[in-house]
């Protein structure tokens, strides 16, 4: 989910084969890619009013969607092939969420899911893809099957979420250090263990937290990071549904995106969007 760099106050939230805005009213389909023949959506960034890149897991790459020309062509992978190539004619498998960077915007993020990589996107007239990050193929428990992505204010740092855990990156540095993963003897350089880690989809940053979706476990996930040293707490209940309360009492259903906009935090969950 993101906030309609078009239509003020809107929400754009995608549903792997529409894109929609919605005022919290009305709901309205931006483009109907599966229909059209345009594969499928998962994650995008607007880039402009305009321009939105789109992540296509199914067919392994990105797509670019123009909102006023209505137009819809490939930004980067080969959409017909997946596997794992850098450069102009770079290869994806599974692709997950994709940012815009918050310093030099025409750098592009991407989560590479089955080849457990973060790429990085030159955004040109031919774009060049090289990999920032990627965990070894030979030990599946060592390998990170990365998911949703933010950079944090300064531009310093990506936080990015692996299926059951959570890493930082530097981006001036390159070196990556572990912040949260289940508690087993492959993950022991993580500063907090969580057992009972479900599917972390989504991320956000907010006033000195990290609050995560955890998909399987109805729950978010919070890590407090504001006085030095990490701390964590759920919200919701971890029951399955949809019921308004505090954040004790509150249950979700399946929560996936998360977007902050104007001081609350929205939870894309199947088949609501909720505010907290």
């Amino acid at each position: 989910m993101e906030k309609d760099q078009l239509i003020p106050g809107n929400i754009l939230f995608s549903d792997h084969s529409s894109l929609y805005t919605t005022d919290g009213n009305n709901i309205t389909v931006v483009h109907d890619f599966s229909a059209n023949g345009h594969g499928t959506i998962l994650g995008f960034a607007q880039t402009s009013k305009f321009e939105i890149i789109t992540v296509d897991p199914y067919d392994s790459c990105l797509r670019v969607f123009n909102r006023l020309q209505y137009t819809v062509y490939k930004f980067a992978g080969n959409c017909k092939k997946e596997g794992y190539r850098d450069g102009t004619d770079a290869l994806f498998s599974w692709p997950q969420s994709v940012i815009q960077d918050n310093q030099t915007p025409c750098l592009l993020y991407v989560t590479d899911y089955y080849n457990a990589a973060v790429r990085m996107i030159t955004k040109s007239q031919l774009p060049f893809v090289n990999t920032l990050t990627k965990t070894s193929p030979n030990s599946l428990y060592r390998r990170h099957m990365y998911t949703g992505i933010i950079q944090d204010y300064s531009g310093q740092y990506l936080c990015i979420l692996y299926m059951n855990g959570l890493e930082r990156f530097d981006l001036s540095r390159n070196i990556s250090v572990n912040i949260l993963s289940r508690n087993t003897r492959f993950t022991n350089s993580a500063a907090i263990y969580d057992n009972d880690i479900g599917y972390l989809g989504s991320i956000i940053l907010h006033e000195g937290l990290i609050i995560i979706s955890d998909t399987n476990r109805h729950a978010l996930v919070v890590i407090n990071v504001s006085m030095g040293t990490y701390s964590t707490s759920l919200v919701c209940t971890g029951v399955a549904g949809h019921l308004s309360g505090n954040s004790s009492f509150c249950q979700l259903y399946m929560p996936f995106g998360l977007l902050k906009m104007d001081g609350d935090i929205y939870v894309g969950e199947k088949g609501v969007i909720s505010i907290l």
